[in-house]
């Protein structure tokens, strides 16, 4: 089985059920276990870096009253690594914009 995770609460899920050896990318926020930090990172944040916590807040306001995504999705690189699984939830897709 080849399993995506992005959500990394799911991606904990996953390594505790000794499905670890199956997952091959997880989302750039993904750090636990240690073994994630390997693994290919199939998302980015679009906020650039170095923001206060204010300025993160503002910002992700912003992109979301607007219908904007807060995080992308590299669609390629997933299509690339052709998953069997993609763990997820609803709402975190809707937050992607693919790229």
């Amino acid at each position: 089985m080849r399993i995506v995770s992005l959500v990394p609460s799911a991606t904990e899920m996953l390594f505790a059920l000794g499905l670890g050896p199956d997952v091959i990318a997880v989302t750039h926020e993904c750090d636990y276990p240690p073994a994630v930090g390997d693994l290919p990172k199939i998302t980015r944040d679009v906020l650039e870096p170095g923001l206060s916590a204010e300025q993160i807040d503002a910002a992700v306001r912003e992109l979301t009253l607007a219908g904007e995504a807060i995080y992308e999705l590299d669609a390629e690189a997933l299509h690339d690594l052709r998953p069997d699984l993609i763990v997820t939830q609803a709402s975190v897709l809707g937050l992607c914009r693919l790229v």
